[in-house]
């Protein structure tokens, strides 16, 4: 394989792939990790492996994309899409999460998983996906703006973790051109 195309973490190769139940316990550690200790989620609940695995079976019925970044068996993060709102009239939008292993994150994973989910939800004809991200974010901020996705609202004191009044930044990217 061409090492100029692919990502490398140290001698090793990345691999980005559709998630497996298998993978839940990781994802529950990475996502738990995040919601225990940062403002990028508004949520405050732990989840369970159970509630992972319903959520990989979910997506895979619903034809959204769950995706993870693994190396030599390792998974280092996840990004996942879903449908926007609830309702017949917002089947073509989309929201997604995404999360990174705190001690693997600048390795290029996030742009990774966003290129993978991106590619896969314009190929199934969803019409824009969303970032729903936290005011006190900056850094996901500028990660979605350097890939396309422009703020489209501002919503004041929507979020309260941690004894925090928090603003949410809505973000959107179109994927299809007509």
């Amino acid at each position: 394989m061409d090492r100029n195309s692919n990502k490398w973490y140290g001698d090793d190769q990345i691999v980005i792939r559709g998630a497996s139940i298998e993978d839940a316990v990781a994802i529950m550690q990475i996502w738990n990790n995040n919601i225990s200790n940062t403002f990028n989620t508004f949520n405050s609940r732990i989840k369970t492996e159970t509630e992972i695995i319903e959520k990989i079976l979910e997506s895979t019925k619903k034809r959204f994309g769950f995706f993870v970044s693994e190396c030599q068996g390792e998974v280092m993060g996840f990004a996942t899409y879903f449908q926007f709102r609830n309702g017949v009239g917002y089947e073509k939008t989309l929201e997604h999460t995404i999360v990174i292993s705190d001690n693997k994150q600048r390795l290029g994973l996030g742009r990774a998983l966003m290129s993978k989910i991106l590619d896969d939800a314009k190929t199934k004809d969803f019409q824009s996906i969303f970032a729903g991200v936290s005011s006190l974010n900056n850094k996901a901020v500028k990660f979605h703006e350097s890939l396309g996705f422009k703020v489209v609202a501002e919503l004041p004191r929507v979020g309260y973790k941690f004894g925090t009044w928090l603003d949410l930044t809505l973000m959107q990217k179109f994927l299809q051109t007509d």
